[in-house]
């Protein structure tokens, strides 16, 4: 794990639950999978002190166990997801949106609830069950399963000692597979029908907040977002409509699956339809409010791929391809950074190098007119391709002679945006890590310090 996620993952932890806690999650963020004996080693607390850390932990869905045989006896070992941990980012989020993303009225309140105690039931605490019939239905709490205590690495380890066993056994008739095949049918529970006026709701089955859903519907925000500020408002709310149609549950799909363009035009809401009259006024005769919404979907399709058009049946049937979407955010991220930093002609540097691919700074010069005029236009490197100190862009060197001499060698310079991607990542747990390092100092009493001694402590961290 990298040392600033392993800062981060620490002082998130230490934020929400103390230091106490925070030591028995740091070794196991350093180690990895660990039985209980050897956490309170490492930890240096008693057994019992860290139990109750343990017991903490995974009542807020951090820590993963399992019970292993190990030779004649069975030991449990305890796991921590990091994924579970940075989510608790996002808290903030997800409370904030959820009235908007759930519909209604109190859902905030559920959410909150549902954060603060990593898992509950509805026992005692709801009045109005349409709220938890809503956020259940929609899949924004999902429950809690027996199985959910086990991390991805036991159960495939489980699910392969069964295989094993299956193999190793001996090989059933075509009889035996038969009654085999009889007997799973049956004990299959098949669902009866809910009657009119029955509570599908379990009071006391436990309950978490699905951070799939609600990191999907963050995405689908940006997106909306991102049209808004490309194109026009208007693109913006058939944007939003097209997403909730789609209402995909989790974040890292590639694409959703194919509407058609009448039902996007029955979808947009009705109290948006002033927005779109006056864009009619303004336009020719004859375009109508479905034309006008057909030829916003045409432009979403060419504008960046947010839109792809699959067939021409019923109107047309279109597919999200989230994917390029999420690239084309990525990339404005980046290039964001790199105009704060070097400017215009770092960006245009930089996207010269993602289309052109390996150039030297002759090279550039030739193809952008805009470096002719500068005075110093063949010392790019000094004002463009510093982004080499930031491990944004990589050089290589193509000697013309043996003794590999400076003034005959080419100095091919070359960006990789997934690399850039990662190191930007880093930067914002880094950053993260030493905002929450400066609050713990300051609430410490540590900020009487000198400004340079907590400088050199942090860069020291840091390393």
């Amino acid at each position: 794990m990298a040392q600033a996620l392993l800062r981060l993952c620490c002082y998130i932890i230490r934020d929400d639950f103390g230091p106490i806690i925070e030591e028995v999650a740091k070794v196991l963020l350093q180690k990895g999978r660990l039985p209980l004996v050897s956490i309170s080693k490492f930890s240096k607390q008693s057994v019992s002190k860290t139990r109750e850390c343990l017991f903490v932990l995974i009542q807020h869905n951090l820590v993963y166990w399992a019970e292993t045989r190990e030779g004649s006896r069975n030991s449990i070992h305890y796991s921590i997801d990091q994924n579970e941990v940075l989510a608790r980012v996002n808290f903030g989020i997800y409370i904030k949106y959820a009235n908007e993303w759930v519909r209604h009225r109190g859902a905030d309140e559920i959410t909150y609830y549902m954060l603060l105690n990593g898992k509950g039931t509805f026992n005692g605490f709801i009045e109005d069950r349409n709220i938890s019939k809503r956020t259940n239905s929609e899949r924004y709490l999902t429950p809690v399963r027996i199985t959910d205590s086990k991390s991805a690495q036991d159960k495939a380890s489980e699910a392969e000692q069964r295989e094993l066993a299956k193999v190793t056994n001996f090989i059933p008739t075509k009889k035996q597979m038969a009654e085999k095949r009889k007997i799973n049918f049956d004990s299959i529970e098949r669902p009866t029908k809910q009657q009119k006026g029955e509570d599908p709701i379990d009071e006391n089955q436990y309950y978490r907040v699905n951070y799939e859903k609600f990191n999907a519907k963050s995405r689908n925000r940006q997106i909306v977002e991102f049209v808004k500020a490309q194109i026009n408002q208007s693109a913006s709310i058939i944007a939003k409509v097209v997403l909730d149609i789609v209402d995909d549950e989790k974040p890292n799909d590639v694409e959703s699956y194919a509407i058609s363009a009448q039902r996007i035009i029955r979808s947009v809401p009705i109290e948006k339809t002033d927005l779109f009259n006056q864009q009619m006024q303004s336009a020719r005769r004859g375009v109508t409010r479905e034309i006008l919404i057909k030829q916003y979907l045409d432009y979403l399709v060419e504008y960046d791929d947010i839109l792809r058009k699959k067939d021409e049946n019923m109107g047309g049937m279109y597919i999200i391809r989230y994917n390029e979407i999420c690239e084309s955010l990525k990339k404005e991220i980046f290039e964001d950074v790199i105009m704060e930093k070097y400017g215009f002609k770092g960006v245009r540097i930089v996207r010269l190098l993602y289309e052109k691919g390996k150039l030297d700074e002759k090279a550039i010069v030739n193809i952008d007119e805009s470096f002719r005029s500068s005075p110093k236009a063949y010392r790019i490197n000094e004002r463009g391709f510093c982004t080499n100190t930031s491990n944004l862009s990589s050089c290589q060197e193509v000697p013309r002679s043996a003794d590999r001499a400076p003034s005959r060698t080419f100095y091919l310079w070359d960006i990789d945006y997934k690399k850039c991607y990662d190191v930007l990542l880093n930067n914002y747990y880094q950053t993260l890590a030493n905002i929450h390092q400066v609050r713990f100092d300051y609430e410490s009493g540590a900020s009487k310090t000198p400004r340079k001694e907590r400088k050199r402590r942090c860069i020291t961290t840091i390393e």
